[in-house]
């Protein structure tokens, strides 16, 4: 009798294993992949105005930034930098001068929803380090 209970805890142990969803583990790789598409759509989005040409570049060293600090392992200041991107790109959409329009392409919203993802896998990372996500 005794064999048979350990047998059926064993059992559905194990079948609990395979039908429990596999964690998923942020990389360094992952997020080099998430940021070099935001910097590709910021590159591409429109944005109007006579400083158009500084506020995208403004962006894109933002985004440099953000990826340098990625590459150094300094995953709570990658996001202090998602941080200043996600501020100037809502500044943008406040003023009206960034595309809001998901028939024209790359919006503005849509450059914000991909910083917060890659904020999200960056404390998944940082707590991967320290145990502790970052703080600010």
């Amino acid at each position: 009798m005794m064999k048979k209970i350990s047998f059926a805890a064993i059992v559905c142990a194990l079948a609990m294993l395979v039908a429990a969803p596999l964690a998923h583990a942020t990389t360094i790789t992952e997020v080099q992949a998430m940021l070099a598409s935001l910097r590709t759509k910021t590159e591409t989005v429109a944005i109007t105005g006579k400083s158009a040409d500084k506020d995208r570049a403004g962006l894109i060293a933002k985004l440099d930034e953000a990826i340098l600090k990625v590459n150094q392992a300094k995953f709570c200041d990658a996001i202090a930098k998602l941080n200043d991107y996600k501020a100037r790109v809502n500044a943008l959409i406040v003023a009206g001068r960034i595309n809001q329009d998901p028939a024209l392409g790359t919006t503005g919203q849509e450059l914000l929803n991909d910083a917060d993802a890659i904020i999200a896998a960056l404390n998944e990372l940082q707590v991967q380090s320290t145990g502790a996500p970052c703080t600010f």
